[in-house]
């Protein structure tokens, strides 16, 4: 019984030290509400991106968001936070936005091009989207993307999607004002640390 027991007691700290261990390398270390910031933030984020493509592209089946990466160390600031949407077109490819093609490197979809997140004097959120004419709209408030922060237009993401879908990435995904109603959108506020 006591072999069992030691046997026990020994599983119990390998799992312990591996989830720590695995946690330590695989997620960012911030406190509970500099997470639930980022998480907020780009959820709208992750709402006004996969908005627009979906009600300006014709022939897309998904919009997926991977999760929120964080790059920096864990004891400064974060230099960076974005994520990566994939476009899954209706014959069944699928190509992600913001990885280079060819020779064209997109914006990435997180800090400082698209999103600024802080904190007031007072301790409270500050969330501000970039709109259409790359003027800050404050989100702070919101749960959900309001109509003000709705993309119009989005030249990077354009440029982004016209090229994978000269590269063969995506099939007949044509920008048109009917946009893909059907179209779902994932979004993932899960927050990992990138590369």
């Amino acid at each position: 019984m006591k072999k069992l027991t030691k046997f026990f007691v020994i599983g119990m700290i390998l799992i312990a030290g591996g989830t720590y261990l695995y946690n330590k390398i695989t997620k960012p270390n911030l406190g509970p509400k500099t997470t639930q910031l980022y998480q907020h933030g780009f959820r709208l984020l992750e709402e006004q991106i996969g908005t627009y493509i979906k009600e300006h592209y014709t022939g897309i089946e998904k919009i997926e968001f991977s999760p929120i990466y964080v790059t920096g160390d864990d004891g400064s600031s974060m230099l960076n936070a974005y994520v990566r949407p994939t476009i899954y077109d209706q014959h069944g490819n699928k190509a992600t936005l913001g990885e280079p093609v060819n020779k064209f490197i997109p914006l990435s979809y997180g800090l400082y091009s698209y999103i600024i997140l802080d904190f007031d004097g007072g301790g409270d959120e500050v969330i501000e989207l970039m709109d259409s004419k790359d003027r800050l709209i404050d989100v702070s408030k919101e749960a959900y993307l309001p109509k003000k922060a709705k993309l119009t237009e989005a030249r990077s993401t354009d440029e982004n999607i016209s090229l994978l879908v000269q590269e063969g990435q995506l099939e007949n995904v044509i920008k048109h004002e009917n946009g893909s109603p059907e179209a779902q959108i994932i979004y993932n506020v899960e927050l990992k640390k990138g590369e």
